[in-house]
């Protein structure tokens, strides 16, 4: 996730006499003609942008706007932090916990439980913390000890769904006020899909295609858990959503043969960081070194920070990353994960950022990984997922280094169009969910074996057939797009989601899914459309290549995919790509 959201603040940060300026370059149609096509792109962008934040309105109509969008952040901000900072805790016995691996108790704190004014047992806390609760949801044999996690986690923000409602129906007033008939239809005009009908009848295609592949699988896990049930004398009540996580887990060991748990002893956190920075700078013909002391300026000490060189002239840099790879309860806001512009590059030449006229690029990525400064390498192993998260966040951050454009506003991720932003990520996902990439990345923790080839196979089956996963993503992308579409208000955000989801009364997790009010809004789509190009990307160009992660097709992919960024529409690089 690349954090990038127009603000109350954006509304304001505009100078009349500067729109008026560039509006009179666009229609000098003498003056267009000698820009470059670049400078042309800027000029576009810019009117664009000026636009969106009521250059064009009346003083009345930019004082109502400004307004709005003011309150807008106010509850966007209040929203994310509330995700970020809501915690519950629960108290939980051993045998409530069954299945969870002894790492899990390592240096777990305890609680005696207390009720009736007697002192219970001493209990182990649990919270709601991504690093508990997708272990308890995920391996916890105790279907009421998954349910009570769940309920938890997706209840920690009691005030959210009604901060989604309350920023639904201004976002509607400020595209109104902006001559608008919705808020999608504001958004969705500077993506690759340029409406909402394409938007719609894109997710339909899709849903039709992966409905029978994910009823196959949800009927698979509904026979899973009626035999789990019969095993144990009994009864079955359902397949719920707590379920999921637990059943696609034991699902995952008897159709492919891959223990989750086995996985995680070849992903040790430092291993898997090295090898993935190996690949991109192979494929990307760069060169990461590491500050260390002093040299470092960095907001934590587990913060690490790397200069980006070109590998075949040392004399030419790149720029900045800065890695926050590590869960700490300071309310980082990471999400999942996520990646930000510390600053944007520019520059007027083709050899590097060390001119006057240049600006080099820096960018964060934020991760909530196992810290390894236990000293336990047990502590710091990696799941399938949050090897994934790493590979996807990297990708955001490699993209800004590649980029060079000779205007900031073009640079990077924000530069392209919003639903495009995902294709350099998800396609480097694709690409190390592939065996003959995976395998590099896993050494044992122990014995520094490889894994094995056939579990190496077996897990990239599995990882490339989630059929579930797919429909997860369509509800959000069809959610996110129907509440923003909305014309009259007439929404009620909470029963929509319980009606399209299903989800028990009060269990709505739209309300700690930080997409739908920052940076996202309109475009939870852009995850499923982006995965199309990136899988096409991989299919007909990366694995049509004797090495998939070599130099030869990363040179193309740089110059096609990632150094152009926003000089020219989306459509046209990846055409030239796919020629």
């Amino acid at each position: 996730m690349v954090q990038s959201q127009i603000s109350g603040q954006d509304v304001l940060d505009y100078s009349n006499k500067l729109y008026l300026s560039i509006c009179a370059v666009r229609d000098n149609v003498d003056e267009m003609a000698r820009l470059s096509k670049e400078d042309k792109r800027l000029v576009e962008k810019l009117v664009a942008k000026f636009n969106k934040q009521g250059a064009a309105l009346d003083s009345r109509k930019h004082s109502k706007l400004v307004s709005i969008c003011t309150k807008i952040s106010a509850k966007v901000e209040m929203f994310c932090y509330n995700t970020r900072t809501s915690s519950v805790q629960l108290l939980f016995s051993r045998s409530e916990l069954s299945g969870l691996p002894d790492s899990f108790f390592k240096n777990r704190r305890m609680r005696r439980k207390e009720g009736g004014g007697v002192q219970g047992p001493l209990m182990y806390i649990v919270t709601t913390s991504i690093l508990d609760y997708i272990p308890v949801v995920k391996l916890a044999s105790n279907e009421e000890t998954r349910k009570q996690m769940y309920t938890a986690y997706v209840g920690r923000c009691p005030d959210n769904m009604q901060l989604l409602q309350e920023t639904v129906l201004l976002r509607l007033k400020a595209a109104k006020v902006l001559g608008y008939e919705s808020y999608s239809e504001l958004v969705l005009q500077d993506t690759m899909a340029k409406s909402s009908d394409s938007v719609t009848a894109f997710l339909a295609d899709l849903e039709q295609r992966v409905s029978g592949l994910a009823q196959i699988d949800k009927d698979g896990l509904v026979a899973l858990k009626m035999q789990d049930m019969d095993n144990r004398n009994q009864p079955y009540l359902g397949f719920h959503v707590w379920d999921n996580a637990y059943y696609s887990n034991k699902m995952t060991q008897i159709k492919y043969g891959v223990d989750s748990e086995i996985v995680r002893n070849y992903l040790p956190v430092r291993h898997v960081l090295e090898k993935v920075l190996a690949i991109y700078e192979t494929m990307l013909g760069l060169r990461m070194v590491q500050k260390r002391g002093k040299a470092r300026n960095v907001w934590h000490p587990d913060v690490e920070m790397y200069e980006v060189w070109e590998a075949a002239d040392p004399n030419v840099f790149v720029g900045y990353i800065y890695l926050d790879l590590y869960f700490r309860a300071d309310n980082k806001p990471t999400g999942s994960g996520s990646t930000f512009h510390i600053q944007q590059g520019f520059s007027d030449t083709k050899d590097g950022y060390n001119q006057d006229s240049s600006c080099c690029p820096a960018a964060a990525v934020l991760v909530d990984l196992p810290n390894p400064a236990s000293g336990d390498p047990a502590d710091a192993l990696l799941s399938v997922g949050q090897t994934r998260t790493l590979v996807h966040e990297l990708g955001h951050a490699f993209h800004i280094m590649c980029s060079k454009t000779k205007w900031s506003m073009l640079q990077g991720t924000s530069g392209v169009e919003p639903d495009f932003v995902e294709v350099p990520s998800l396609m480097m996902e694709h690409l190390f969910t592939q065996p003959q990439v995976l395998r590099k990345l896993t050494c044992h923790y122990v014995t520094g074996e490889p894994m094995p080839e056939d579990m190496v196979q077996r897990l990239c089956d599995y990882e490339q057939q989630d059929g579930m996963s797919y429909k997860e993503l369509l509800l959000m992308a069809r959610y996110d797009l129907a509440i923003h579409s909305t014309r009259d208000g007439r929404i009620d955000c909470s029963r929509l989601y319980q009606q399209m989801s299903q989800c028990p009364p009060r269990l709505c997790d739209a309300a700690v899914v930080d997409h739908f009010m920052d940076g996202y809004s309109s475009l939870y789509y852009s995850y499923l459309w982006s995965s199309a190009y990136a899988t096409r990307m991989l299919r007909t160009r990366f694995l049509a290549e004797e090495e998939c992660t070599g130099s030869k097709i990363g040179a193309e992919y740089r110059r096609e995919i990632l150094q152009p960024s926003g000089t020219r529409e989306a459509q046209e690089s990846l055409n030239l790509f796919f020629s």
